[in-house]
């Protein structure tokens, strides 16, 4: 009930104030009201009011240096980078810094690509207040992305231990480890931060992580097992649990752990598919069917169940059931390029350009915008060079198409000068400049080494409009 007030109260707040800007109400403010006006419009991205907000504070309180900080906040987030460097110069030349500010200063270096400066930064913050717990999680970051595991540990034991509630955060170290695929070390840095704080699940589960992908499975379900043992709603800890049961190709231990996770999740078409798999491998296709309908029902787009589908389809000699299949599911809703290339090897050789275009033309035609389509598309042939001339073969038929017309050329002229069709290219190039110069860059950014061809930098020069 006391939480329910205050938030009336704050409600009541904000509305007077908006009350004040709209009808020119007289009503007095002080700095406390102010902040927490100013919080609550910027926690709820109402930039408009709290721009004015801010504005009114400043006029009031020229001198209140954590309307300065507002300040900053709302031009960062409003992406005026240029005044929000002005305002952060004004504070670094008239006021005494707070670890604020810094984190300030990250955030925008983050934003505007110059987070090399960002570790220093953090590290004048923590001098400021070593146990802010925000302070510590971000430094940790940085430690791990620079290889300082053994900083990167403390900083975010340091940082879990002030507010637990950081454990649901601890993806952030999963996905730098993930993407650097330092596996060996996400190991170690996930055991030290376990024996640091027992109690963290997302540590727990972090470590099951880094188990599974350096394939060290039983150890995985372990950390898992754990992870349930201080949260047993944890869902996708059964999940993984599943998956790592699956890849020792145990399928009944797998299947049950799959529906573990719909017992707290009973839509997880992921759950559904993971068990039509398990049965699939284990050849009991009439319940692997089911399983895959069941996911289909949930999820019309979900490449797994699809392919599920077709795949015990044809595996029970029923092509024929599995090619309309394909064509229904495509036919009722835009399907995602990767299932577009991976349905093909279930068609004849000889029909296989043929159903590719069916199907292609079947999602596009239920697009609004229909050049992100064949933007990605383009994308998606041109980084897998055995599609390349299928592409081509598909994204011709759309020359004439009025929608994309102004588009289409470049999208050819790239995958042909990936192809080393120089004359081919060159001409659906000086056709795209002649017609939509403005979309050179977006021709550009279809492959890195259209960068590196220079004939395609001299024809963009020469057709330069003047």
């Amino acid at each position: 009930m006391e939480y329910e007030q205050e938030d009336d109260e704050l409600s009541e707040l904000v509305e007077d104030f908006k009350s004040m800007v709209r009808y020119g109400n007289s009503r007095f403010f002080d700095s406390d009201e102010l902040e927490l006006i100013i919080e609550n419009l910027m926690d709820d991205c109402d930039m408009e009011y709290a721009g004015k907000a801010i504005d009114y504070a400043l006029r009031l309180y020229p001198a209140t240096y954590e309307f300065k900080i507002f300040k900053v906040k709302r031009l960062i987030m409003e992406m005026e980078y240029d005044s929000a460097l002005k305002e952060l110069d004004d504070i670094e030349r008239n006021y005494t810094l707070t670890a604020e500010f810094y984190m300030e200063k990250v955030l925008f270096s983050k934003m505007t690509g110059a987070d090399q400066n960002s570790l220093q930064l953090l590290i004048k913050a923590h001098q400021l207040e070593p146990q802010n717990p925000d302070i510590n999680f971000s430094l940790a970051c940085e430690y791990v992305k620079k290889s300082l595991f053994n900083k990167g540990v403390f900083s975010l034991t340091q940082a879990l231990k002030e507010d637990e509630t950081l454990d649901d955060q601890l993806f952030t170290f999963s996905f730098l480890f993930e993407e650097s695929q330092n596996y060996t070390e996400a190991i170690h840095f996930f055991e030290q931060l376990t024996d640091n704080v027992p109690l963290c699940k997302g540590a727990w589960f972090a470590l099951g992580l880094a188990y599974s992908w350096n394939k060290e499975y039983e150890k995985a379900i372990d950390a898992y097992l754990f992870a349930i043992s201080l949260d047993e709603t944890s869902s996708t800890a059964y999940f993984n649990i599943g998956n790592a049961y699956y890849e020792m190709n145990d399928f009944s231990h797998a299947a049950q752990y799959y529906s573990e996770t719909l017992r707290i999740e009973p839509e997880d078409f992921h759950a559904l598919s993971g068990i039509g798999d398990c049965y699939y491998a284990m050849k009991a296709y009439p319940d692997a069917l089911e399983y895959y309908r069941r996911a289909f029902h949930i999820n019309r787009t979900f490449p797994d169940a699809i392919i599920g589908i077709i795949s015990v389809l044809n595996e029970t000699n029923r092509s024929d059931e599995a090619e309309d299949f394909i064509y229904l599911a495509f036919k009722n809703k835009p399907q995602g390029f990767e299932l577009l290339f991976s349905v093909l090897p279930f068609y004849e050789d000889e029909k296989q350009i043929a159903k590719l275009k069916e199907l292609f033309h079947l999602s596009i035609k239920q697009l609004q915008n229909k050049e992100d389509f064949l933007q990605f598309f383009t994308i998606y042939c041109a980084i897998n060079d055995d599609l390349r001339d299928m592409g081509i073969e598909v994204l011709e038929e759309y020359l004439d198409n009025d929608e994309v017309t102004f588009v289409i050329p470049y999208f050819l002229a790239a995958l042909h000068y990936l192809n080393q069709n120089f004359e081919s290219a060159n001409n659906y190039l000086k056709t795209a400049l002649l017609i939509n110069y403005e979309g050179a860059n977006l021709f550009l950014s279809i492959h890195p080494k259209l960068e590196e061809i220079p004939v395609i930098q001299e024809l963009i020069t020469t057709y330069k409009p003047n």
